[in-house]
């Protein structure tokens, strides 16, 4: 039988304090310890911790007893050693600062969390050298794998991360399946539904203002507004593309920058549709009466702006969920995981930048 549990805590040691005063402290639970008050070995403990299964009901009671009573949490490094790796999960953006990396961020943290992981957050600035840094540290760090959110990565790139010998997932980018693991948006069909709603609100001269088309979520959503434009023999479709960073300041230099006005316009993010109407307000133009625009990524100064933006919704803090859920299958499942290219359906949300359906002038 062995020793009760009840009253336990953790060990006490002496010790002097900066002035030279007699001083109290709490010396964390060892393994150890935790063994010797349930009357086990140190291996039935680490069994109870890690596989339960191999343990009889009443000793794996007693030992979580102890564990509670001790307030004993497993080191992490040990568990690490013993299976070639540690409990973390690298999360590379390339810019944590943007609201829509740090949503992805969000999910993808919830998920580890669930899992019993750590996330590490790595900075990559789009730098491919910084980049590369990073999965050096995480493969010496021994993490479990890594998502990836790259910006205007090229395919040679990416194949050299996945070269590196640690599993990784892709998220806001679809890749083949037969590649690796991605989780992304359909931007085609996101674009197509915003212009769509211009055209169904009575705009027929459309500007898109959109990022560098090396970007691949700019190339489609620019693709979706083409395909839905061929729609409507009588409407047009003109291209500004940003030459620096997608931003608010941007859009603004656009809007000041316009000679002729188009009746809608449609910004393949919300910063530039944020700058352009606030542009715009400055110029005496009325949004939605003179030119109605339509924002990307339903961020949070889409609702704040002065006039309230209709944008296209991303499912962003799925995004990061799926990609640390089919990173952990990779590595837990191992000959049982298949990779999966998963695609997100974007949602179009209406506020006050465009017209209400019975003001459109057909």
């Amino acid at each position: 039988m062995g020793k009760s549990v009840r009253g336990l805590r953790p060990a006490w040691s002496y010790g002097c304090n900066s002035e030279g005063v007699d001083a109290i402290s709490v010396r964390p639970a060892r393994i150890q310890d935790v063994a010797a008050a349930a009357g086990v070995s140190v291996s039935t403990v680490s069994n109870v911790l890690n596989r339960p299964e191999r343990v009889n009901a009443r000793t794996a009671e007693r030992v979580r007893d102890a564990v509670a009573a001790l307030d004993y949490v497993p080191h992490p490094g040990a568990a690490g050693l013993r299976t070639g790796h540690s409990s973390s999960i690298g999360l590379v953006l390339p810019d944590v600062a943007n609201s829509f990396y740090s949503r992805i961020a969000r999910g993808a943290a919830d998920a580890a969390y669930e899992h019993g992981y750590s996330l590490v957050l790595c900075d990559s600035g789009d730098a491919p050298e910084r980049e590369q840094g990073y999965f050096t540290m995480l493969i010496e760090q021994r993490a479990v794998g890594a998502v990836v959110v790259p910006l205007s990565a090229d395919p040679t790139r990416l194949s050299r991360l996945r070269e590196r010998g640690i599993p990784l997932v892709l998220a806001d980018r679809a890749m083949p399946a037969q590649e690796g693991c991605s989780v992304s948006v359909d931007d085609i069909a996101g674009g197509r539904v915003a212009v769509q709603h211009l055209l169904d609100r009575g705009a027929r001269d459309i500007l898109v203002v959109n990022g560098e088309r090396t970007i691949r979520q700019c190339a489609d959503r620019y693709q979706g507004a083409r395909q839905a434009v061929r729609t409507r023999r009588e409407a047009r479709l003109g291209q500004v593309v940003a030459e620096e960073m997608m931003t608010v300041a941007y859009g603004s230099d656009i809007a000041h920058g316009l000679d002729e006005l188009p009746d809608g316009v449609f910004c393949t993010n919300d910063f530039l549709a944020a700058g352009l109407c606030r542009a715009l307000g400055e110029r005496g133009v009325k949004i939605p009466e003179d030119v109605q625009v339509v924002g990307y990524g339903d961020l949070d100064l889409a609702s704040f702006v002065g006039t309230t933006l209709t944008t296209v919704r991303q499912p962003v803090e799925e995004l990061g969920r799926a990609a640390v859920e089919m990173l952990l299958d990779e590595v837990e499942a191992r000959t049982e995981h298949a990779h999966e290219a998963r695609v997100f359906a974007p949602a179009l949300v209406l506020r006050d930048s465009t017209r209400a359906s019975s003001d459109a002038p057909f």
